[in-house]
């Protein structure tokens, strides 16, 4: 009986962890470009911070289609040089910042190095965020 309660004790918590909060960043044109979804399938592109409604929106898959990869371990992604998004043609690196630790909020206070995707290539068109910013579901 014991085990089954330590199972059943478990399973909320690997459940709450199984989320996507997605993923933001501005560019220099201040349009607010967001990776969303539970499991994310959709690029939304906002016009600023004043504007709450998506003006445009893309499917995440097909414009950058090996966009899943990363929930594997992939260091990058990229998106097509045929897309309309502003992702396109553009790479990122995934990678982990000690400046941002989306979780060190209260309760939590866990001072884990958060994840961002860096511009690495195709990067110098204005609609292109330099960075976007990964906001874990856990600490939303």
């Amino acid at each position: 009986m014991k085990l089954f309660h330590s199972v059943v004790v478990l399973l909320p918590a690997i459940a709450f962890a199984a989320g996507y909060g997605g993923a933001e960043g501005g560019n220099r044109l201040g349009e607010i470009i967001r990776i969303e979804g539970d499991v994310p399938d959709t690029i939304y592109i906002q016009k600023g911070r004043k504007d709450s409604e998506w003006k445009e929106r893309y499917d995440l898959n097909q414009e950058c289609p090996n966009f899943q990869k990363i929930f594997e371990g992939a260091k990058y992604f990229s998106c097509r040089v045929d897309s309309k998004s502003p992702l396109t043609g553009t790479r990122f690196r995934v990678t982990l910042s000690k400046k941002y630790q989306p979780c060190n909020v209260e309760p939590l206070f866990d001072k884990t190095p958060g994840e961002i995707y860096l511009c690495v290539e195709g990067c110098n068109k204005p609609r292109v965020p330099q960075k976007l910013i990964v906001s874990p579901w856990e600490c939303i």
